[in-house]
């Protein structure tokens, strides 16, 4: 399958096709232990249907923050106008290098800078329901926290990014999706279930470029009384036959939010989680995220 070279102009907007579902979306995590911080931020912009998506979920010690905003307003030329409701903004510093995240909560503010530490990478096709083009890149996110309190937290960490466009449906069978930065490598993958098929995309990536992934298989572990997913057992095998045994869980009970919609077929719900990750071939354990997103028909 041929790869495609992003360039610097894929970090602003493209041209929106048609359908109402099309979607522009930047996408954030970050993880740092030793301050007992994590969290992710995204920005959706549906430019056929006039509205934005936000959202930013902070989770600290054993406490969480969760923002969600859908504005309805015309989506601006300036990208800058774009990527703010007042509360949630992005900053674009440098392209495929740095942005700026700034978030103005209820209990806490967050100034973010998410550098680069890894050239960003080809994703992949996918199973072909959410995106026509998405690039995905390894960094090292650094700012502060400030609580209601007074106290402000230093943060320093590893994350990932993501940058996608084209029409997305949210409502397949099932999908799961896994970020796992170590020092030296990265793990950025998606599973889609659509009618039965899986469907794996993502990269293996370090300084010097990527390996695609070729499969991922996945046993979900749940919690036994609410059935949320908490953690996962996976095994990823690249391109070039390298394979990676990852046991993960969840950094702590509440360090996941939930989101629902509902559609005329049934209910879609998204779990997403920052989590930590054993690689039994590394030897060591890395951080990073959890997602699953599954489809409950009427």
């Amino acid at each position: 399958m041929r790869r495609h070279r992003f360039t610097q102009s894929d970090e602003y907007a493209h041209e929106a096709d048609e359908r109402p579902d099309w979607r522009e979306s930047y996408y954030f995590n970050w993880v740092d232990l030793d301050a007992r911080i994590s969290g992710f931020s995204t920005i959706g912009l549906l430019p056929n249907t006039n509205k934005r998506e936000f959202v930013c979920a902070l989770f600290y010690d054993d406490e969480r923050e969760v923002h969600f905003n859908e504005p309805l307003s015309s989506i601006s030329d300036d990208l800058s106008e774009s990527l703010t409701d007042g509360v949630l903004s992005y900053n674009l510093v440098k392209p495929m290098k740095e942005w700026r995240i700034t978030y103005r909560g209820k209990s806490l503010n967050a100034d973010i800078i998410w550098s680069a530490r890894f050239p960003p990478y080809d994703f992949g096709s996918g199973s072909g329901t959410s995106w026509a083009g998405h690039f995905e890149q390894s960094g090292v996110p650094h700012g502060t926290v400030k609580f209601s309190d007074g106290t402000a937290v230093t943060i320093q960490g590893y994350g990932e990014r993501d940058k996608s466009w084209g029409s997305r449906d949210w409502h397949i069978e099932s999908w799961f999706a896994l970020h796992a930065q170590f020092d030296d490598m990265s793990i950025g993958l998606r599973r889609d279930v659509v009618k039965g098929e899986e469907h794996p995309s993502g990269g293996i990536s370090n300084i010097d470029g990527n390996v695609p992934i070729k499969s991922v298989k996945l046993v979900t572990e749940t919690h036994k009384e609410s059935g949320i997913p908490i953690g996962a057992k996976v095994r990823i095998i690249g391109r070039d036959d390298a394979v990676y045994n990852l046991k993960s869980h969840l950094i702590s009970p509440k360090s996941f939010a939930r989101f629902a919609r509902e559609f005329p077929g049934g209910t879609t719900e998204l779990y997403e989680g920052m989590a930590v990750h054993e690689c039994k071939e590394l030897g060591t354990t890395g951080t990073g995220l959890l997602e699953w997103l599954f489809t409950h028909p009427k």
